[in-house]
């Protein structure tokens, strides 16, 4: 008899996950967490890392482990006590041993140049797991699949990962939807607590998933930005719960010391997210920002483009400084001549998209963008911003850097040098300052966009055209064995098959709904989304 992972019950265990989640907090001891009060950035980081290993003591890798996992992993299934594996559905019970079972490590041992050190240990990463499971998802990164996976039990998955996702990794596994946030939280204590270990280089080979989900330069690993995306987009949609709190505290009686991102799951937002560089304050509560809309978390959150045929949303010229916003997306285009700009690099710049052709406006809205066309999106950084691209599909690329004057790439890393810019926008016109490199300008001889410290003949301004969505979406879903959802005011619209329930999880129609979370279930397919009427 299969429990409660069992995917057909998911509404269920979601409802319950989202309402055990405000109580997390009032499990670490009293002033337990005051010290990261007030920090920011950097000295936020570190003092993360402190808390996070405060009073750790190792475990010996083994028996000591099972032993371990006797207050951190077990359940009770049909009045049996049973390990709480993550990887299956499986019950095995403990009287038994653990037969058929691994102790798993969830960020991969092989991406480290020595693996007998503290992480091999540490048990905020480890979980009894299904051998058989253990050995299909090897050390391929997280991801979400795109199309039918290759492999599953119906609680793990691998496959081939969706577009903007896996690094270059050929494969990625996929955990189950209930347990997307767990696994997202390990990664950030994972990333911070052992951040300065020795961590291998990006393999040569696409297909083994070394340091796929980070670069490791300077002695430090650092998530990449899909990967930094991908676990704030699952822990937002999948918070807290009961399970989470209970383990972490089995973690405390066993290792002495906590996840800071289970007790406060909105310190993500604070060293990966939006709230970068502001100052935490440990008063009040802890919810991280929310997680995409119904059906995102399918599909990567990607700005959709304009594309000719679609009508997804217009892109419109930003006339003032109201119009630059953190999380909004941009064309940036010549003044002049109208030529956009591309994602494609070379000789130290960026190129026009369209072959150096004009792009049409009619009342100052950009119609039918060239394919190539760099689709901006603005991230905070301080006062000033980031500047992420993609391509007209969606795929993200990294971020536009100018570490010098007269050079102008791409990066993966957001914290590289040269990832800053400030933006003022006074009639119409746009100004994006590099600092000491200069402004981006467009080159009308040379035909390249770079930074200049000072301008000169044949220098274009730049215009900026920011996406406005039409009020009507379509959550679209590009793999065949997922399912599609649209929201329209106050209803759910959902494919005949499908059951809709709110977070009592009880049936309710999906039309004039209040506004609230939902849980939209497809048996047919298997697989139940979020639906958010706001």
């Amino acid at each position: 008899m299969k429990n409660v992972m069992n995917k057909n019950s998911i509404y269920s265990t979601f409802a319950f996950a989202m309402l055990c989640g405000a109580s997390a907090f009032a499990q670490a001891p009293a002033g337990y967490y005051d010290s990261l009060d007030g920090k920011s950035g950097t000295d936020l980081f570190n003092a993360v890392k402190a808390v996070a290993k405060k009073g750790h003591h190792a475990i010996s890798y083994g028996d000591a482990t099972w032993d371990a996992f006797r207050s951190t992993d077990v359940h009770t299934v049909n009045g049996q006590q049973c390990w709480w594996d993550m990887y299956s559905d499986n019950n095995v019970a403990i009287s038994s041993g653990h037969p058929g079972l691994n102790i798993e490590h969830t960020v991969a041992n092989s991406w480290w140049g020595g693996t007998k050190n503290d992480a091999y240990k540490d048990i905020v990463h480890l979980n009894p797991s299904n051998s058989d499971a253990n050995s299909r998802k090897g050390n391929y990164p997280i991801g979400e699949i795109s199309g039918a996976s290759t492999w599953n039990n119906g609680v793990t998955f691998v496959g081939h990962p969706v577009s903007g996702q896996g690094g270059g990794c050929s494969m990625v596994y996929e955990p189950h939807d209930m347990y997307k946030g767990d696994f997202a939280r390990v990664f950030m204590y994972m990333f911070v607590v052992y951040d300065d270990i020795t961590w291998k280089e990006a393999s040569s080979n696409s297909s083994d998933g070394k340091g796929r989900m980070y670069s490791y330069s300077g002695g430090k690993a650092t998530l990449l930005p899909w990967a930094s995306d991908l676990i704030l987009t699952w822990s937002a949609n999948d918070p807290v719960s009961e399970k989470e709190t209970s383990r972490n505290n089995g973690i405390y009686k066993e290792q002495g010391n906590r996840n800071p991102f289970i007790d406060l799951p909105d310190l993500a937002d604070y060293i990966w997210g939006s709230k970068r560089n502001q100052a935490y304050s440990i008063a009040g509560d802890h919810n991280p920002e929310p997680g995409p809309g119904p059906g995102e978390d399918d599909d990567p959150p990607v700005t959709p483009p304009v594309i000719p045929g679609e009508t997804q949303g217009k892109y419109l010229l930003a006339q003032n400084q109201n119009d630059i916003m953190a999380g909004e997306s941009y064309v940036i285009v010549a003044e002049s001549t109208m030529t956009p700009m591309s994602v494609t690099t070379g000789n130290n710049c960026l190129k026009p998209a369209g072959g150096d052709s004009p792009l049409s406006v009619a009342g100052d809205i950009l119609s039918d963008l060239p394919a190539g066309t760099a689709i901006i999106t603005l991230e905070a950084d301080g006062n000033q911003y980031r500047l992420k691209i993609s391509d007209t599909s969606g795929k993200d690329l990294g971020y536009v850097a100018s570490p010098k004057s007269k050079t102008v790439t791409i990066t993966e890393n957001p914290t590289d040098s040269g990832t800053s810019a400030s933006i003022s926008l006074n009639s119409g016109k746009a100004q994006i300052s590099y600092g000491s490199a200069g402004l981006l300008k467009y080159n009308t001889s040379a035909k390249m966009y770079r930074t200049y410290p000072s301008t000169t003949g044949g220098m274009e301004d730049l215009l900026l055209y920011r996406y406005i969505p039409d009020t009507e979406t379509e959550v679209k879903n590009v793999e065949p064995d997922r399912f599609r959802v649209i929201i329209k005011g106050n209803d759910i619209i959902a494919p005949d098959d499908c059951q809709i329930f709110n977070l009592n999880g009880i049936r309710v129609s999906g039309h004039d709904l209040p506004a609230g979370l939902y849980i939209v279930v497809s048996p047919k397919k298997n697989k139940a989304i979020k639906a958010i009427i706001r």
